[in-house]
């Protein structure tokens, strides 16, 4: 007996619902890196001339790459948050996304799914922003603007792996051929890889990724002190979702009736939960901080694990 099959349509759908983040980031990736390489068949096929086939490719390409040149920015500014969904290389794509799902799963399992979009979209606005910058300010870098064009979701990427060595940073991780490596070391390397390179091949990459790390790095310390960047994110988002709520329930309006007086008992006694339960968790964190994650009971891990699925 088989069930009913699902078409990828409503596949898409499913996944794009779960309420997992890292999934739907991994989901968007992957279908525009699809859409830019069978445009890329096709204009291969069609044209007689291969270069002209690149040059469509190209012509097509600039409408989502992040331009380092400031007046083409200006005309193409949503290039900021396209770039960073865009992949050309196969490789290119599956090692950010696996870096993407590993730490992503990592950082999420101690300060729940809601930090992992803001901090990468504005990890890789931190590294765009690092990018442009260092084209137009040093000499060395200057003659190349014209034609410095960025895509990959890198820096944010790094800004998600450095932000969850920083929580955790003796949280270890299995390494083929290298065994148990704390992850501290595995964000250390990968910036001080990024760092060297910049003379060479990809400067303008290796310097975007270096502003998602310290991006990453500034984002974990200041939710340490009490001051959360995702917060001014979220509710942006949760803005721009109940507009579009809004507008989806105007053909079905409906009249609820609601008992003032037990709202309010109800408000409080979550409000009240919430604060407890907001406490618990800064007490297990500065744990996590001072001793480790290993230094936690089985009962602590369990809790983390439970507020995380449920935010």
């Amino acid at each position: 007996m088989y069930g009913k099959s699902t078409g990828l349509w409503e596949d898409f759908k499913m996944e794009l619902n779960s309420g997992n983040i890292i999934s739907r980031l991994i989901l968007i990736n992957v279908i525009v890196f699809l859409l830019a390489n069978i445009i890329n068949v096709f204009a291969f096929l069609l044209s007689e001339e291969k270069s002209a086939a690149g040059l469509f490719l190209s012509n097509i390409l600039k409408w989502v790459m992040l331009p380092a040149d400031l007046m083409q920015l200006l005309y193409r500014p949503w290039t900021l948050i396209t770039h960073m969904f865009t992949h050309f290389g196969f490789f290119h794509l599956l090692f950010n996304m696996l870096w993407l799902y590993w730490f992503g799963r990592i950082l999420s399992e101690f300060v729940g799914q809601k930090k992992i979009l803001p901090l990468y979209i504005m990890g890789g606005l931190a590294g765009a922003i690092l990018l442009i910058a260092s084209y137009n300010i040093f000499p060395g870098l200057q003659s190349s603007v014209p034609y410095v064009q960025a895509l990959g979701a890198s820096a944010g990427v790094l800004a998600i792996v450095v932000g969850a060595a920083t929580l955790v940073p003796d949280y270890s991780v299995h390494l083929l051929f290298l065994g148990s490596v704390r992850i501290k070391y595995i964000a250390l390397v990968l910036v001080l890889i990024d760092l060297i390179s910049i003379p060479q091949a990809n400067t303008g990459g290796h310097i975007a990724h270096l502003g998602g790390a310290v991006f990453g790095y500034l984002f974990v310390r200041q939710m340490q002190t009490g001051n959360d960047w995702s917060i001014p994110f979220n509710n942006l988002m949760d803005k721009i979702s109940g507009v579009f709520s809004s507008l989806s329930r105007l053909r079905k309006p409906r009249v609820v009736y609601k008992n003032p007086k037990s709202s309010t008992v109800k408000s409080s006694s979550a409000k009240k939960d919430s604060k407890n339960r907001q406490e618990r968790v800064d007490e297990i964190l500065d744990k996590i901080s001072s001793s480790g994650y290993d230094s936690l009971t089985a009962e602590e891990k369990a809790f983390l694990f439970q507020v995380s699925k449920e935010e």
